[in-house]
């Protein structure tokens, strides 16, 4: 099973909450999230909505070209790098260009409708904090198309 499988069987809509914790555990924020991904052919794209209690639903647009177990990312705003760790695991390494001091590993098993991510923040090459994110498929939900990829 390469990169591109795993994600095809991501494909969807998913809700779920990040919860971040300090490196001591103590809980620093919680919130609810919308996930929606979606992949045509060799492109992956993403909408995440983040619902911050008391501020407007952040929005954010990801997409990424994927050819088996390659993937790039085609985004001004972060740069990443994926790895398949076995059958089913995915290992994401990414940052923001605007954050060049911090660098976030992501582990994520997907399984049928539910998947959990586990992201650790490294600052200076120090943790910083970890966000665990548990989220479950939206039965019969379509992600939006907000990308169409050339001949879709």
């Amino acid at each position: 099973m390469t990169i591109a499988d795993i994600l095809r069987d991501m494909s969807g809509v998913w809700e779920g909450t990040y919860t971040v914790l300090a490196p001591d555990g103590t809980v620093l924020e919680r919130y609810p999230s919308r996930q929606e991904g979606r992949m045509e052919g060799t492109d992956w794209t993403e909408k995440v909505v983040y619902l911050r209690e008391g501020a407007e639903p952040a929005v954010r647009h990801y997409r990424a070209i994927v050819d088996g177990d390659s993937v790039q990312f085609v985004d001004t705003e972060m740069w990443g790098a994926t790895a398949r760790a076995g059958d089913q695991a995915i290992v994401f390494t990414f940052g923001w260009n605007d954050r060049p001091r911090e660098r976030i590993v992501e582990m994520s098993m997907p399984t049928g409708d539910y998947r959990t991510r586990l992201w650790q923040h490294f600052e200076d090459g120090a943790l910083s904090r970890l966000t665990v994110i548990e989220e479950r498929r939206v039965p019969g939900a379509e992600p939006e198309r907000w990308y169409v990829p050339a001949g879709a």
